[in-house]
């Protein structure tokens, strides 16, 4: 079996220009950008990465207030692996049709089940092809995402990788049904497009601490680039987006729907995170008929941009699974 010592992972990724640069190369040469409508005839962007004799396709669903030039270094590992890889911005993400009423940095959405169906119409449009194997990759929100369209379309996935996945968000102070209730309130009175209590727009202030990583190579090297590309900046979310959020988590682990994925799942713990609640994912392995929790007591949220101590070993567990 190939291990990260023999697949030449980068050490420290985001301390070395060179490093950046080799990597910014390597994907401009195969990538492929564009644009499909989603629902409601929104304008959703996206990334196609082909290589020649790929191994299978790895579409890559992102997290919360994400774009995808943060998955840059596990897309190029992918790419390296033998893997063609897709991704799309979410609504109200990145290049994406905004969403936000009237804040820039806000996001924002109707219909929690908009996302899954943006999703749908991405595979169907552009990623799927008669023969080619897919794979999910899903972060996050990206994992509330994922496993909601699992347990309804079945049949596009071989395979999942659930990272830290959404199954239900850590409220804070307040727990999930005061959340749920408080946002609920705050949509009913009009003032659904307000930010969260908390939330604000972006500023740009470097918080480590804070973050999802404990590797600070990687984060000032993506908050540089979120300094330097507006349409990319996402501070937080509406009361109608947490309200639409854990309507979404309570869903995904209804017995009934849990039970409709048939296909292999390997989902990622962080031990040290602070997003999302890891019991959930214990019952969601509980009800599952094939999933495979693995806990990365070390890791915070982002295991894919966690130092290198945690994402190497992270990584071959990916391709060992896949393969």
């Amino acid at each position: 079996m190939i291990n990260h010592l023999e697949r030449g992972y980068f050490s420290e990724y985001g301390k070395s220009l060179e490093t950046i640069k080799r990597v910014d190369i390597r994907l401009k040469r195969i990538r492929e950008t564009g644009y499909f409508k989603g629902k409601n005839n929104l304008d959703i962007y996206y990334e196609a990465y082909i290589v020649e004799g790929e191994k299978g396709r790895i579409v890559i669903n992102h997290g919360f207030c994400e774009c995808l030039e943060k998955y840059k270094e596990i897309i190029y590992y992918f790419i390296e692996e033998g893997y063609s890889v897709f991704g799309m911005e979410h609504r109200g993400h990145g290049r994406s049709g905004y969403l936000g009423k009237k804040y820039k940095n806000q996001v924002n959405v109707e219909k929690f089940d908009y996302y899954v169906e943006d999703f749908k119409l991405f595979l169907d449009q552009i990623v799927k092809e008669e023969g080619k194997i897919l794979y999910l990759y899903a972060h996050s929100m990206g994992g509330a995402i994922g496993t909601l369209f699992l347990e309804t379309y079945p049949g596009y996935f071989k395979k999942a990788v659930l990272n830290a996945p959404m199954m239900q968000i850590n409220t804070g102070k307040y727990s999930n049904f005061v959340a749920a209730v408080l946002s609920k309130f705050y949509v009913a009175i009009g003032k659904g497009d307000e930010y969260i209590l908390g939330q604000k727009d972006f500023e740009g202030i470097y918080d480590l601490e804070g973050s999802g990583t404990s590797d600070k190579y990687r984060y000032t090297n993506h908050l540089s680039y979120l300094k330097e590309n507006e349409e990319c900046q996402r501070g937080g979310g509406s009361f109608r987006w947490i309200n639409e959020g854990i309507k979404a988590t309570r869903k995904l682990l209804k017995e009934e729907n849990v039970k409709k994925i048939d296909i292999p799942i390997l989902l990622f713990q962080a031990g040290k995170d602070t997003f999302v609640v890891n019991e959930a994912h214990n019952k969601f392995r509980a009800l599952a008929k094939n999933c495979t929790v693995v806990l990365i007591a070390e890791g915070k949220h982002e295991l894919y941009f966690e130092r290198d101590s945690i994402l190497h070993s992270y990584l071959d567990r990916i391709f060992k699974f896949y393969e």
